[in-house]
């Protein structure tokens, strides 16, 4: 197998001896292994790696190593093992690991539980678990890798104080299949997975479901961007007045001034956004009782 773990992740520096001894307590059997300096270098890591026909990937970070890591490997045969090493491992808990326990998604890997999962599209890029247009995407580029090694979720309150009075709220045309909504928002989320940092995005959104998820409300204040974040920390999200949910296999969304979206935390894509969903287009450990087997 091959590892590569992302330098920049909040845990490396703590973690990475343990990846070392955890690998060779399960008896996993490494090929190569590469501490990557950014996203960038670990998306070549593991790129290349599939392309030489690695059977399996283990890639250690974050949502944001995660994504381009599947953008990399999407309907290719090598399968991803996750290993929980950054801020929020939204993804690792929707394979239904728990977010921390690095040891458990080493011994998956052991193990050989291997399951097919959906990835969502954008435009032209995968991703595992969730992409966000409007106020979310500046809170993520605002949010330094330093600052998040150190103060872990906290890091993305601090950033947010600024963009939360700069941001400027924005309309937006949303199309799917059967429906169509038009507003003036702060935020808009579209999750593949089912966690939007610890909070579920609707009750019923999973990774292999064939389905997109996606959250936004009419409310374009900055108050009302606020008590949208405080409602999913207290995941009482679908209770705020004027929010909308909405599943489906594709999303058609256009704003009138253009947008970044943020890709599980990194600017990768503008709107207008294709959002589709790629079925069972990724390979990937899973534990014991995990979300998809096969």
């Amino acid at each position: 197998m091959v590892v590569v773990v992302n330098r920049q992740s909040r845990r490396t520096s703590h973690d990475l001896e343990r990846v070392h001894s955890l690998l060779r307590a399960h008896g996993v059997q490494v090929a190569a292994f590469h501490v990557a300096a950014d996203h960038d270098e670990l998306r070549r890591h593991v790129k290349r790696a599939a392309k030489a026909g690695a059977p399996a990937i283990l890639v250690g970070g974050g949502d944001g190593s995660m994504a381009h890591a599947v953008d990399a490997l999407a309907h290719r045969r090598s399968v991803l093992g996750a290993l929980p090493l950054g801020t929020g491992n939204s993804f690792v808990r929707s394979l239904g690991f728990d977010p921390h326990d690095l040891e458990a998604a080493v011994a998956a890997v052991a193990r050989g539980t291997v399951g097919r999962i959906d990835l969502g599209r954008v435009n032209g890029t995968y991703f595992a678990n969730f992409a966000t247009i409007g106020l979310s995407s500046e809170i993520a580029a605002a949010t330094p890798t330093s600052v998040k090694s150190w103060s872990g979720p906290l890091a993305y309150a601090l950033a947010a104080v600024r963009p939360l009075f700069a941001h400027k709220a924005f309309r937006a045309r949303i199309r799917w299949r059967g429906g169509r909504l038009d507003l003036r928002t702060e935020d808009i989320i579209v999750a593949n997975g089912r966690f939007f940092g610890s909070t579920p995005v609707t009750a019923d959104a999973s990774l292999v479901d064939g389905r997109l998820a996606l959250f936004t409300t009419n409310d374009p204040t900055r108050i009302g961007a606020l008590r949208t974040y405080i409602a999913f920390g207290l995941h009482r999200q679908a209770t705020l007045r004027g929010a909308h949910a909405v599943s489906a296999a594709k999303f058609e969304i256009r704003t009138r001034a253009q947008q970044w979206i943020s890709v599980d935390g990194s600017l990768l894509e503008k709107t207008p956004a294709r959002f589709r969903v790629a079925r069972e287009a990724l390979r990937v450990y899973l534990p014991e009782h995990g979300v998809a087997h096969g």
